[in-house]
């Protein structure tokens, strides 16, 4: 069978399974054996060579990264961290018109540097901020748009689990795609609080036509403000130590959920039952995540050895296209893909046909990871199987109806579509802080 035959017939064996409802890591193990087998003509030949790249797959303690962040992540939510955070975002921006929009985006964005789980964010924050700007009548639509646009920064801004994977299956340094996606999150967080100011301004009714607290700073406003210290030293210490290159990711990571654990038993949040279940849900969330890269590796292994990344190779070097246009090529196919899979299921399905090429092209590829990741997470707000808007729809029940939300989303992604092309023209912003510190 030729490359491109057995490329075509597992790549659809691959979808019509995830369709059916099949795991996509068993779905991605189903297709590496047939696929195999077909290329080299046994079957018994096809299991022992996965099985070996399933025990060689993630052997490396590099990946008790994913453990560590996660359980941080997870213990930085049980200290109540969120809501800390709103609070003082709230204390910042009242005084401006869309005040509250921003501080839904500004807390996320703080949020996002001890969680990394867009989905998380966007369950946490639809609780913490609708009801705020419900009773200052911001128009529903819009307050559902700002709390599923803002939830994406979670998977942008380190520690985020999308660059753990992507790291893995490109063979980067992870510590340099965290560093690579501090100021992609910055940016991302500016663009959407000059676009809350800019709708808004353009059509007050969207905040009720006067929205701004004009109350003097007082002593529980500076309260609130204090009260986040421990996150924020928490966020420095990790991304601090990052950038100074004083640990590697496994140890920032380390360190990380050590300060969460520390920050959970200062705030008095630390029971035995929240404890248990938080480590229970860690050890579930990252032997899931440790699976999928298994089934990622076995799906790499089959496309080299079956010569499908040859072929395909070849057949782009036959169009004669820019690298530029390539690269456009991929992002749209990531874009659409994301309408109808989630973003873990896109990276790990995409990355081992995409990453070869790119890598030929002599693309950057800590600039394609941050690039990819952000188009992923616009996935995260498309129809009709947009995560965001249905972890949404699942913390706010009968308070929202699913179309109201992805409505809401559009100049988000019309937003998250600018801040794609700036990255493109200015790859730099990317670049600048992880080879710095190389330097």
């Amino acid at each position: 069978m030729s490359a491109i035959a057995l490329g075509l017939l597992t790549f659809a064996l691959l979808f019509v399974l995830i369709f059916a409802g099949i795991h996509v890591g068993i779905s991605l193990i189903v297709a590496s054996i047939v696929g195999i087998w077909l290329a080299v003509g046994d079957f018994k030949v096809a299991l022992n060579i996965l099985s070996t790249q399933a025990y060689i797959g993630v052997k490396d303690y590099v990946y008790g990264v994913i453990v560590l962040f996660v359980l941080m992540g997870l213990f930085a939510n049980l200290s109540g961290a969120s809501g800390e955070l709103y609070k003082a975002f709230n204390v910042m921006f009242r005084r401006v018109r869309g005040g509250l929009g921003m501080a839904t985006v500004g807390a996320n964005a703080v949020f996002a540097a001890i969680t990394g789980v867009s989905v998380a964010s966007a369950a946490v924050f639809s609780k913490l901020a609708l009801d705020p700007m419900t009773e200052y009548k911001y128009d529903k639509k819009f307050a559902l748009g700002i709390i599923a646009g803002s939830s994406v920064l979670g998977m942008l801004i380190p520690p985020s689990v999308l660059f753990i994977l992507y790291g893995m299956l490109a063979e980067v340094s992870i510590g340099k795609l965290f560093l690579a996606g501090i100021l992609p999150g910055i940016l991302l967080s500016v663009i959407y609080c000059i676009g809350i100011f800019l709708m808004v301004r353009l059509k007050p009714s969207l905040i009720g036509g006067n929205e701004r607290d004009v109350r003097k700073f007082n002593r529980e406003d500076l309260k609130a403000i204090v009260r986040i210290w421990p996150i924020a030293l928490l966020v420095l210490l990790v991304l601090g130590g990052l950038y100074g290159g004083f640990f590697t990711a496994t140890e920032a990571g380390a360190i990380g959920a050590f300060g969460a654990f520390l920050l959970v038993l200062f705030k008095r949040k630390m029971k035995l039952k929240e404890f248990w279940g938080t480590l229970i849900e860690t050890g579930y969330t990252s032997a899931s995540i440790l699976f999928l890269l298994i089934a990622a590796g076995m799906y790499s292994k089959m496309l080299a050895m079956a010569g499908v990344i040859q072929m395909l190779d070849r057949f782009l070097d036959n169009l004669n296209l820019g690298s530029t246009v390539l690269i456009v090529i991929c992002l749209i196919i990531l874009l659409i893909l994301g309408m109808v899979l989630d973003s873990t299921s896109i990276m790990l399905i995409t990355m081992p046909l995409m990453l070869p090429f790119v890598k030929s092209m002599g693309f950057d590829l800590i600039v394609f990871g941050v690039i990819v990741v952000l188009v992923v997470e616009m996935g995260l707000l498309t129809p009709p199987f947009g995560m965001v808007p249905f972890a949404m729809k699942s913390a706010l029940k009968d308070r929202a109806k699913i179309e109201e939300i992805f409505s809401g989303s559009v100049p988000f992604l019309l937003m998250m579509a600018i801040a794609v092309v700036i990255l493109m023209v200015f790859p730099q912003i990317i670049t600048w802080i992880p080879y710095s510190v190389a330097n």
